[in-house]
């Protein structure tokens, strides 16, 4: 095995500083500690992960803590993307990230007390539910946090613009000529939430755009839940005057509202047009091609990664960035000009 010792002697400088470097310690310059790791790289330089945690207090392991109900992290589209955006950033810097569901009974409520037993250096958060009290008990606990959609005051947050990407789809719709729009919202609504967060969006839209907008064409789902959608959606359609648009909360529940429509006999976007929100790739395989809005997780993931290497770097002199990311208007062909 190859010691420290092999590649301080290859490097020219103190086993100190070697360890410093290959810690992720920070009075080490960047440009130094990145020449350090590549030589280690070369020689196979393998770390005793025990050995590095008694030493340096660290386990270099972080926490990715998901509220996915009935899901695996890696078949959320959206969310996968931001999980693989924080392995990337992390594992860059020497740190095994790990998915961790929270919906698992034995976890309610206990979030803090399970971070602790596995020693995570930091979590990062997401689709979490904020207010619940085990979740104020992490948040308040001192363990190096950031949220992703969620802010609070004491911790980093990465946000997506959902505010302007609502609006610029319905101003691409309404640009299309459309005046009865109705919206398919996601549950799990609560204030701060993405869902209250996109709701709001839409409603701002319509006032600002100048779109009447009836209660009735406010209808609550599920995301990612195609039977919900539909059932939405049929409840739309009853309506004495339907819309002739109608956006949902993301790309699979829009799936679901388009086969509702079709199983009513109605084209898609000749009769009715359909939007989505996320941007998956499923959404640009439909046809017609789905209008929908681009969420780039791999960069929320990444901002989020390099925002927890940040706070445990810096501790105490950390000072908290609420980072907002831009959401992007995929044009598709499921909104007709009328």
């Amino acid at each position: 095995m190859t010691t420290l010792k092999e590649i301080a002697a290859r490097c020219g400088c103190s086993v100190a500083t070697v360890s410093k470097a290959l810690n992720g310690l920070p009075d080490i310059g960047a440009e130094t500690a990145q020449k350090i790791r590549e030589i280690a790289s070369e020689m196979g330089y393998v770390p005793n992960a025990a050995a590095r945690t008694l030493k340096t207090s660290r386990s270099h392991t972080i926490g990715i803590m998901l509220f996915l109900r009935g899901e695996n992290v890696w078949l959320h589209d959206h969310f996968a993307r931001v999980a693989a955006g924080i392995h990337e950033e992390l594992e860059a810097a020497g740190y095994d990230a790990t998915p961790v569901t929270c919906t698992r009974e034995h976890l309610k409520g206990r979030y803090l007390e399970y971070c602790r037993h596995r020693g995570y250096d930091g979590v990062v958060v997401m689709s979490g539910f904020f207010q619940e009290e085990g979740m104020q008990e992490l948040v308040s606990s001192g363990i190096p946090l950031v949220t992703v959609d969620y802010a609070f005051a004491e911790h980093s947050a990465i946000f997506m613009d959902h505010l302007q990407g609502m609006y610029d789809l319905v101003k691409h719709v309404v640009e299309k000529g459309h005046r009865r729009i109705a919206y398919v919202y996601g549950r799990g609504f609560s204030e701060g939430s993405v869902a209250h967060v996109r709701l709001n969006g839409f409603l701002h839209a319509c006032s600002r755009l100048g779109v009447p907008q009836p209660p009735e064409y406010i209808r609550p789902a599920v995301y990612r839940d195609q039977a919900a959608s539909a059932q939405a959606t049929r409840e739309l359609m009853a309506l004495p005057e339907p819309p002739t648009c109608i956006l949902y909360p993301d790309d699979y529940a829009c799936v679901g509202g388009m086969d509702a429509l079709r199983e009513m006999g109605l084209r898609v976007p000749q009769d009715v047009s359909v939007a989505g929100y996320d941007g998956i790739p499923l959404s640009q395989l439909l046809r017609p091609r789905l209008t929908t809005v681009l969420q780039d997780g791999r960069e929320v993931g990444r901002c989020a990664g390099r925002e927890l290497l940040r706070t445990i770097r810096l501790r105490n002199a950390f000072q908290p960035q609420h980072i907002i990311l831009p959401c992007s208007l995929v044009p598709g062909e499921s909104v007709k000009e009328i």
